[in-house]
Order: C-alpha cells, then sequence, then structure tokens
C-alpha cells in the first residue's frame, strides 16, 4: 500500500441511498479506504425524497454535484467515478490538469435504456461520452469478469481490472437480529427491482404446484418491477409479502433469518456481467441461495457449494430447487455454512475496497 495517506473524491452521479444496492457499494468501499488512513470526500448527487427528479431536474443536479467537485479538483491524488455518461465533464477537466480518474463499471451500455427506454433516441451521443471515459481512464475497475473483456475493447487498452462486489460479513451474519413480524419461515428477494433481476420469474414460479406449500416469498427493495410485486401481493394474500425498502442493517434482519434466498438475474444482453450484491449477502448471511445459472454468479455457487443454480428464467426450476431446501434442511445447512466461510475469506467488502485501493495506487505510479 501506499507510504502515504492519499486524498480521493468519489463521484457518483446515482444516488447513494441507504436502501438501495449502491448504497452498500459505495459506502463499504469508502469505508474500507478511510480504515487505510485516506481521505475520501463525496461527491454524490442529491434528490428529494419523493424521488430524483425527470429530465433537466435531475441534469442540474448532476451539473451542480460536478461544479463543485472541479473547484477543488486540483487538491485530490485521484478521482474515483462510478461510472455514469454525464460524468463526461469531471473526466475531460480531469484529464486536463493530469489528476488521475479511475471508473468503476457495473454494467454495459445497455443498462441505461433497459431502465429508461425513451434515451435509446440519443443512444450513439451518450456511448460516445461513456466511451470516451473509459478510453482515457487511468484504470477502469470491472465488478465483473464479463465486463472485462468488453471494456477493453471499449476503452482499447488493458488497464482494467475485475474486482467484484462483496458484502460486509459483520452486518451480513447469521447472527443478525431477526427483524419483527417475519412469518415463521419464509423465502426471500432482497435488491433493487430493475428487469432483469427475473422478478417475473420468481413471481411465476410461486403460483406452481412444485412451490413449497406453506412458504411465503418476502421481497424487500424497491424499483421498475415494484408494480409487479405489489400486484402480487394483492393477487396472492400471505404467499407474496412486501416489506418495501429497508435502511441497509435492517435488510439483513430479514435475510439472515430466510430458508432460501432468490439471485433470479436473467438477461441476453448482460449475461456475463453479473457481481450481484444479494448473492453475497445471502453467503455472509449463511443463507443458501437459488441463482440462475450465468458467469458472475454460477462459478461462485459451484465453487463453494452454497446453493443450487437453475436455467435462467425457468419458474419450474426456480420451484423444484425451492422446494428441495425446504425438504433437505441438512443439505441446505451445509450450504449455507459453505456460503459463509466463502464471504469472511474472500468476498467481505474490506478485502474489495483493499483491491481498488492497489488499482488506484497503481494508477498514481504509473503517472
Amino acid at each position: 500500500m501506499s507510504t502515504r495517506p492519499l486524498r480521493i473524491a468519489y463521484l457518483s452521479l446515482q444516488a447513494v441511498v441507504d436502501g438501495q444496492d449502491t448504497w452498500a457499494a459505495v459506502t463499504e468501499v469508502i469505508n474500507g479506504w478511510e480504515a487505510l488512513g485516506w481521505t475520501v470526500d463525496r461527491y454524490f448527487a442529491e434528490y428529494p425524497a419523493s424521488g430524483a427528479p425527470r429530465g433537466l431536474g435531475r441534469l442540474a443536479e448532476m451539473r451542480r454535484v460536478q461544479g463543485r467537485l472541479a473547484e477543488q479538483l486540483r487538491e485530490y491524488d485521484a478521482v474515483y467515478v462510478r461510472a455514469h455518461q454525464m460524468a463526461l465533464p469531471t473526466a475531460r477537466r480531469a484529464a486536463a490538469l493530469a489528476v488521475p480518474v479511475v471508473q468503476e463499471c457495473n454494467g454495459p451500455y445497455e443498462d441505461l435504456f433497459i431502465a429508461y427506454p425513451r434515451l435509446r433516441l440519443g443512444r450513439p451521443i451518450l456511448d460516445a461520452m461513456q466511451r470516451w471515459q473509459y478510453r482515457h481512464a487511468s484504470a477502469i475497475v470491472a465488478v465483473a469478469e464479463g465486463l472485462t473483456g468488453w471494456l477493453k475493447r471499449e476503452a482499447g487498452h488493458e488497464r482494467v481490472y475485475t474486482i467484484g462486489n462483496g458484502a460486509n460479513t459483520e452486518v451480513f451474519s447469521p447472527d443478525a437480529p431477526r427483524r419483527p413480524g417475519l412469518p415463521e419461515r419464509f423465502a426471500v428477494f432482497f435488491g433493487q427491482f430493475p428487469a432483469w433481476q427475473g422478478i417475473s420469474t420468481l413471481l411465476e414460479a410461486v403460483k406452481l404446484p412444485a412451490w413449497p406449500s406453506g412458504l411465503p416469498l418476502v421481497f424487500v427493495g424497491d424499483g421498475a418491477m415494484r408494480p409487479d410485486v405489489e400486484a402480487a401481493v394483492v393477487e396472492m394474500p400471505g404467499r407474496v409479502l412486501y416489506l418495501g425498502r429497508l435502511p441497509y442493517d435492517e435488510v439483513a434482519q430479514v435475510v439472515a433469518h430466510a430458508v432460501v434466498s432468490f439471485v433470479p438475474m436473467m438477461a441476453p444482453e448482460r449475461e456475463t456481467m453479473f457481481s450481484p450484491l444479494k448473492l453475497y449477502e445471502s453467503m455472509a448471511c449463511g443463507v443458501p441461495v437459488v441463482a440462475s445459472n450465468v458467469v458472475g454468479i454460477s462459478e461462485v455457487v459451484s465453487e463453494w457449494q452454497c446453493g443450487i443454480l437453475f436455467p435462467a428464467g425457468d419458474a419450474c426450476a426456480i420451484a423444484e430447487a425451492t422446494a428441495r431446501n425446504v425438504g433437505d434442511p441438512l443439505e441446505a445447512r451445509e450450504m449455507g455454512h459453505h456460503g459463509r466461510e466463502a464471504a469472511v475469506a474472500r468476498f467481505s467488502w474490506r478485502a474489495r475496497a483493499a483491491q481498488r485501493a492497489r488499482v488506484i495506487e497503481n494508477a498514481l505510479q504509473a503517472r
């Protein structure tokens, strides 16, 4: 590690809100760097509790945050950017001032257009804005192996490093207290609700005869698929429950007491580009997972024998795997134990933060 503490600016134009995946992925890494003695100043877009404004209001906030950073940019050893098309002004200014920029990529360009289909009309420009940032980055952190090869092609250089997501193994632990009001036994899905999370398939699985009788499915989180979850609560009372978005610590109080946790991602356009927080956090809680057999997930589950894999999009296979967990508690307990061991040994946020710190230091040395 560096012989002197560094001063880093962390830029996230995506809101960092407690209870969302971004919160853990950003704050846990920052906590790890601060534990090294680094100073990390946060430049985060901030929106009302009612949600981010549309269009010009959102752009104005992104401009405000970057304007504040621009005034201080020379004071930093490096800038760490959670990759975003609209971070281009910061990337260009940093390049002009010879301040190293490390980009963290959490998904391909397509993610933006899945979330905001209307933006597809401007895709050539938006893709070019992000591509410029990757090409001029001092280094890029890719959270999934599938992203690494794609990023090297897009960036035109080899300064791309695969460092996945992780879990806070103290918060997400088998010893987490139980949240009041939970069913005696239940399965859980938690995190954000974009289309690629496989929520539709999961809701289909609950309706099948193979789904274990008397096992409710509890959802925690928020996002685009929320209306579908809320409709299922009405359609299947008692079988589907929705707790809404919970603070970070309280999510663990649900997950740690589930019979099984689901990681049912499905998206052909990003099939090799997953590193889901819910996988590592479920493992850290000692809860077996039922997960899609896709790159970025399958190798972890297979290596550590911490769950059951199923073909992405196969509702019947989800129901059958869930029944297997319920019907063989000894096997389920062993899978959960393996997952906990792996999370502590390999996938803690402290370890992930240290890996990212080395990337930043290498970028500084290269400069």
